[in-house]
């Protein structure tokens, strides 16, 4: 597998090498387009019509529900109620501003699931075999019990035993200690956000493991924590910067999606505040811009903006999938070449 990439350094000197990686990151990318954008194609449709449905399912049962158009999550709804005033009393809805590192919302899962059928087109690309679409597929859904399993014990690891640590303390205290109790909640919050973020960069390369060299889900997050060692702190530069990146692509073209159908959706028209130098420049700096709807938003409305929302996704997800899998096998190229000088 790894004689088809470039291999020539470890893991831990790519990374300090930044325009090196870029360059070869997006070359893979150009020479994988078609392909990758093929492999792709069945997931952007399904979320997005995942994503439709949701949402005019939520039209449905929620007419007078609150509505939110924002430059970092695209649009969502939720279920407290809207006070509707009289119509000569409505005032124009107002922007507020904020800050967020890293995506959030359910589009994420585009970018997850296409990891192991990116992974393996590239590395089979490199070694020379021309896949198509079918068999990328084919020999993907063959592993999806080992990566929906490691996927499963990573979420109860990160959100089951926080909220049994939370229950479990929040039973065991009296309400008399509830100032106690929200210092307890507080410090493990901190905690465990940091064992969190630990043991995510310690099994970032799990995928390639079970994809590339069929390992089972626990074998493969024991064999990414092994090549991970030594390496941690620089993968997670390079992860922040990358999260970094994507965040203001985000935002950027959400900012960009909104303005343009503000002229169609009148609602929208305070959005244009994002031409504004100041706070153009603080989408640079993981700033966003959300508004409040103050009717409830029209289909094509909801289609655009949920569709630009998951090709954007669609656009990040080859880059993850060529960075971890070039990471993968240069930290595995790196460890064979010790074990034969030794």
């Amino acid at each position: 597998m790894q004689n088809g990439l470039e291999n020539t350094a470890d893991a831990g000197e790519m990374t300090e090498q930044h325009p090196r990686l870029v360059s070869q990151i997006f070359r893979d990318y150009r020479n994988n387009f078609g392909l990758f954008w093929q492999v792709m194609l069945p997931l952007i449709i399904v979320n997005f019509l995942l994503y439709i449905g949701i949402f005019l399912f939520f039209k449905l049962v929620s007419p007078e529900a609150q509505w939110t158009v924002s430059t970092a999550d695209g649009i969502a709804g939720t279920q407290d109620a809207v006070h509707t005033p009289p119509p000569e009393s409505v005032e124009p809805a107002s922007v507020t501003w904020g800050m967020r590192l890293g995506p959030l919302g359910v589009h994420i899962g585009l970018l997850w699931l296409a990891m192991c059928p990116l992974a393996l087109a590239m590395v089979q690309r490199h070694n020379g075999i021309n896949l198509t679409f079918k068999t990328v597929w084919q020999q993907t859904l063959r592993k999806t019990a080992p990566v929906l399993g490691a996927a499963f014990l990573i979420g109860i690891f990160v959100s089951g035993i926080p909220i049994i640590a939370g229950l479990l303390i929040s039973e065991t205290l009296a309400p008399a200690y509830s100032s106690a109790l929200s210092f307890v909640f507080m410090f493990i919050t901190v905690v465990w956000f940091v064992f969190t973020i630990y043991f995510l960069v310690k099994w970032s390369l799990y995928n390639q493991g079970i994809i590339l060299e069929d390992m089972s889900a626990i074998a493969a997050l024991r064999r990414s924590s092994e090549l991970v060692r030594g390496v941690w702190w620089a993968l997670l530069r390079l992860y922040l910067l990358l999260i970094w990146a994507s965040t203001v692509l985000t935002s950027v073209l959400l900012s960009l999606t909104v303005v343009l159908l503000s002229f169609a959706v009148p609602e929208l028209v305070p959005m244009r505040e994002v031409l504004q130098p100041m706070h153009l420049l603080s989408l640079f700096f993981c700033g966003y811009g959300k508004i409040t709807l103050t009717t409830v938003p029209s289909f094509w409305t909801i289609g655009v903006i949920v569709g630009v929302h998951t090709l954007i996704y669609a656009i990040l997800a080859p880059i993850w999938a060529i960075l971890t899998t070039y990471l993968y096998v240069l930290q595995r190229t790196g460890e064979n070449e010790q074990q034969v000088s030794a």
